[in-house]
């Protein structure tokens, strides 16, 4: 082999970099021989380093490099080919690496789209397969910046062309078309439409099940994506409550996962990262576990264990620990936002409480409010024991079975089982719709505060479509009653449009999830003007979740800027009581770092994170919820790998010593 020779199959990174950069050399005198060899050569390098963890930005920029040299040769079927791969695998790194720059990994994506169309209408083979994957991609790239509609329609785009693809005689191409149809199921389960979704996950399972047989056995990625399809199905099957259903496909993903450890135990831990995306894992008895369970739970349960937990996406009020798909090296797959790199999570999800798609998190939300029998304006809500509620005007008892119904259903949520919180709610869902019928303002409230409530249990338990369907209804009732009785909607108002935005923000719709974010701040402004000493603490925590639905659709700047606001707030609350407020505060000081860090302000860092940890260093003197805890951990060891790589090796290891000490303080979920 020549020193211009790209090494084949099997070749390292290294060895293929010292290729690349002697054909740079030799393409600068002689272009029209080299060119060629150097853009397989750097397609191979991007490709390559892409996978190797702290290697993504470098990859994109190989991948640029690539596709800027493919754009120089002369637009013929292999030269338009390079582009094109050039292209996808850009987009798919941009995707996996940098959230701040997903709106380039849409445009990109975009551009593969349409060289590869143009390939397949020059009639050049394998395009086809070619545009499917590039389509693939492209909708990943919508997802995440907002536009699923249009992502929905390249992704089903994507299912048709690999229908077409499928060889009727030897079933050649079912493996891609299962790949594509269950990418569909994702979507459409993003999107809310779990039945639409459970069908074509379950037509993906059966066409990975009829691979099963292939007289040339399967590779190990083909029995990764027939486990991750089973445990989606699994998944879904338990958001809609068919927990004894869903037990056979947990067990089949847990034998598929069982199956690759045998074969190639160097590819378990990137399986083990996709299961943890859906948010379970595989025990060393080889069950499956939910995530959140593991920590409270030894692992001595018989395959499988389906019990689920509070919702680990990161929405701003959950209680649930970290999301494991947010540690350091958890991969992305197309359309998922977060990814591998040498990251640990990223500056705009790093907020403190549960974990967001990708990276530790610092939110905090509104307590879960039970439907008390108080007072109200327009009459006072009635109270007394009952059972049914009758048709029309509901009496005493029916209200009072409702907020039994509700205190009962979110001391469930808050013990750790929000999954067994969801049954009573929806009961009381039920009897506040029958009661609120004749009831006025005292009806209205009721079943909004059950609307609330069961939003936010169906929330922490995964089942998120279900969740903003309940939280939606419930911020649309409160408006139609603000003017009846303001002082009495207005918090309340105030409190499900902060949920409204998380849960939009949970299902990827960022830019939706701004206003209700902004809705909420000025509502619990109003309140805080009125009554300080009762609302400036809401106000500050809302102010906090607006930062992070800014940072979610890229505005920085203005997410700095309501940071600083909820800092100055915790401030002026922990001076007045600094044993309540220390952690309020210590949240604020570290998610002000976390902005900072977002916007390349290196310097200005190392403050906001060393006076958190000086809080922390304070013995605690009463319980805090485990979210405060595990979410400041989470933040700042990021804030110390942050620190260390930009030269602040002192904070750094301060930060990360705070960190390590928390997560052992840290309360077992559910306790």
């Amino acid at each position: 082999m020549t020193e211009y020779e790209v090494p084949g199959p099997g070749a390292s990174p290294d060895e293929i970099e010292r290729v690349v950069v002697s054909l740079r050399r030799a393409a600068g005198t002689d272009p029209d021989r080299y060119l060629p060899e150097l853009g397989h050569g750097l397609l191979r390098l991007g490709a390559l380093i892409a996978t190797e963890p702290g290697r993504l930005d470098e990859a994109v920029d190989v991948l640029e490099e690539a596709a800027a040299l493919y754009r120089r040769l002369p637009e013929e079927p292999p030269h338009l080919a390079g582009l094109g791969i050039a292209l996808q695998r850009k987009a798919l790194a941009l995707g996996f690496g940098f959230t701040e720059r997903y709106e380039e990994a849409r445009e990109t994506a975009r551009e593969a789209v349409e060289v590869w169309r143009r390939l397949v209408a020059r009639g050049v083979e394998g395009s086809r397969a070619e545009l499917a994957g590039a389509l693939l991609v492209l909708g990943g790239r919508l997802a995440d910046t907002g536009h699923h509609h249009e992502a929905l329609d390249r992704i089903t785009e994507a299912v048709e062309i690999r229908r077409l693809l499928v060889d009727r005689t030897d079933g050649t191409g079912r493996t891609e078309l299962a790949s594509a149809l269950q990418e569909l199921g994702f979507k459409l389960g993003e999107m809310g439409r779990q039945n639409e979704a459970l069908v074509h996950l379950r037509v993906a399972l059966a066409a990975y099940r009829d691979t099963a047989g292939a007289a040339d056995g399967r590779t190990v990625g083909d029995l990764g994506g027939h486990a991750v399809a089973a445990l989606a199905v699994g998944r879904m099957l338990m958001g809609l409550g068919r927990t004894a259903e869903a037990r056979p496909y947990f067990a089949e993903a847990a034998a598929l996962h069982a199956e690759i450890g045998a074969r190639e135990p160097a590819a378990i831990a990137f399986f083990d990262d996709i299961f943890a995306r859906h948010g379970y894992r595989v025990t060393y008895k080889g069950g499956i576990l939910a995530w959140e369970k593991i920590r409270g739970t030894s692992e001595t349960v018989s395959s499988p264990e389906t019990t689920t937990g509070p919702d680990t996406t990161g929405h701003p009020d959950a209680s649930a620990g970290p999301d494991p798909a947010a540690r350091p090296d958890a991969p992305g797959r197309p359309g998922t936002p977060g990814g591998a790199s040498e990251r640990p999570g990223t500056p705009d999800h790093a907020d403190t409480a549960s974990a967001a798609q990708a990276g530790p998190t610092a939110r905090t939300g509104p307590t879960p409010r039970t439907a008390p029998a108080a007072s109200v304006e327009g009459g006072p809500a009635p109270a007394g024991p009952t059972g049914r509620a009758a048709p029309g005007p509901a009496g005493p008892a029916a209200f009072e079975r409702i907020d039994h119904l509700n205190a009962h259903g979110l001391a469930l949520a808050h013990s750790g089982r929000p999954e067994l919180a969801v049954e009573p709610l929806t009961e009381a869902l039920a009897l506040a719709r029958a009661a609120a019928v004749g009831s006025g303002l005292a009806g209205s409230l009721s079943l909004a505060r059950t609307l609330h409530n069961l939003g936010l249990a169906q929330a922490w338990s995964g089942r998120r479509a279900e969740a903003l369907e309940a939280v939606d209804e419930a911020v649309h009732l409160y408006r139609r009653r603000l003017g009846a009785a303001p002082g009495t909607v207005r918090p309340l108002l105030a409190d499900s449009a902060d949920s409204l935005g998380s849960r939009l923000a949970g299902l990827g719709r960022h830019r939706d999830a701004l206003a209700p974010a902004t809705e909420a701040v000025a509502l619990f402004r109003q309140l805080a003007h009125a009554d300080p000493d009762a609302y400036r603490g809401e106000l500050a925590r809302v102010l906090n979740n607006l930062s992070i639905r800014l940072c979610d659709a890229d505005r920085h700047i203005e997410a700095l800027a309501a940071t600083e606001e909820s800092l100055e707030l915790h401030r002026d609350l922990h001076r007045d009581d600094p044993e309540a407020y220390l952690p309020g505060l210590a949240h604020a000081l570290t998610n002000l770092a976390l902005r900072r860090a977002r916007l390349g302000r290196h310097e200005a860092v190392a403050a906001p994170t060393a006076e958190a940890v000086h809080l922390l260093r304070q013995p605690p003197a009463r319980s805090r919820p485990g979210n405060d805890v595990t979410g400041l951990a989470e933040s700042l060891a990021w804030l110390g790998w942050y620190l260390r790589r930009n030269g602040h090796p002192d904070a750094a290891r301060d930060a990360e010593r705070t960190a390590r000490r928390l997560r052992r303080r840290a309360p077992k979920p559910g306790r």
